[in-house]
């Protein structure tokens, strides 16, 4: 991190970030996480998300990732009594994928509703069939197959969320332009996910990345989501008032410049868009695969 947060300046900014994206920020929910992962928080980036969801249905989330080694938010979050195990297979690929491949930990946390995903990263790629290989992955991934292998290929990150029991796997980071534009209209296609607009496509053919959403209970893919990292000016702020908002106004803790993901996330009936800010600066990051952050911005944006 670039320069030194506060509990007092991240509160502060937090709550910021809640008033520009229209939503509810308890202090009663967000100090015990703040406490109990100030180890985290402290030594982490931080990025903070908002959706273009109803204001009903829209949640804020503060995004603690890249972590140490040697970091375990799970355990100190499970002894706070901020994250319950209840048997869910979930828990198990929490157990069972860290003590056969290295991964660091990152945690979601939702601003009024407190704990939501907890994420590995994996630094060294994994390949598809190695992870669905583990006991506890949902069948639904595993009859998605030759679309994770053929889209995106080996794994780098898998997410867990414990709100809405599903899991999320991301691909490994690759070259804005390589999946291109009609790619991703086959893959929306032969989902049967609602089609991409032409202005999605025309910023979607940057995509970075692309993550798949799974269940347990279900055996089709849930959603589909594909991020592209922008700055401030070039963002395409224009498609909906919460995304020039929540880009305009954005508090930041880092020093330097700063760069925002825009995604757009597809499931059979709808579709809607995403945003997180970079709180901390990521300019000395490398993601999964090797990459910096600015090697996933799109030519011409470049934080």
């Amino acid at each position: 991190m670039s320069v030194v947060v506060t509990l007092d300046r991240i509160r502060q900014d937090l709550q910021e970030f809640a008033r520009l994206a229209e939503v509810r920020y308890d202090p009663a929910v967000m100090d015990p996480v703040l406490a109990a992962l100030e180890d985290l928080w402290t030594t982490s980036v931080i990025g903070v998300r908002t959706t273009t969801h109803p204001v009903a249905q829209r949640g804020l989330n503060v995004r603690l990732l890249n972590s140490g080694p040697g970091t375990d938010p799970v355990t100190a979050l499970r002894e706070a009594g901020l994250l319950e195990f209840t048997g869910h297979p979930m828990e198990q690929l929490l157990t069972d994928i860290p003590a056969a491949v290295p991964a660091s930990f990152g945690v979601d946390v939702g601003v009024a509703r407190g704990v939501e995903k907890i994420w590995l990263m994996f630094p060294e790629l994994i390949s598809v069939e190695r992870l669905l290989g583990f006991a506890g992955i949902p069948e639904a991934a595993r009859a998605h197959t030759a679309h994770l292998s053929r889209y995106g290929g080996e794994i780098g990150i898998l997410a867990l969320d414990f709100t809405s029991r599903t899991m999320n796997l991301y691909s490994q980071p690759f070259t804005p332009g390589q999946l291109t534009a009609a790619d991703i209209s086959t893959i929306l296609a032969d989902l049967g996910f609602v089609a991409a607009t032409d202005q999605e496509l025309a910023l979607l053919g940057q995509t970075f990345d692309l993550y798949r959403t799974f269940s347990w209970t279900s055996p089709r893919m849930q959603r589909i989501c594909f991020p592209v990292r922008y700055d401030a000016t070039s963002f395409p702020k224009q498609l909906d008032p919460v995304l020039d908002r929540f880009v305009s106004g954005a508090p930041y803790a880092g020093t330097g410049p700063r760069g925002f993901t825009f995604y757009t996330a597809y499931g059979p009936n709808d579709r809607y868009y995403k945003v997180q800010a970079e709180y901390t600066s990521t300019r000395h990051v490398t993601v999964p695969g090797g990459r910096t952050p600015d090697q996933l911005a799109p030519q011409g944006s470049t934080p």
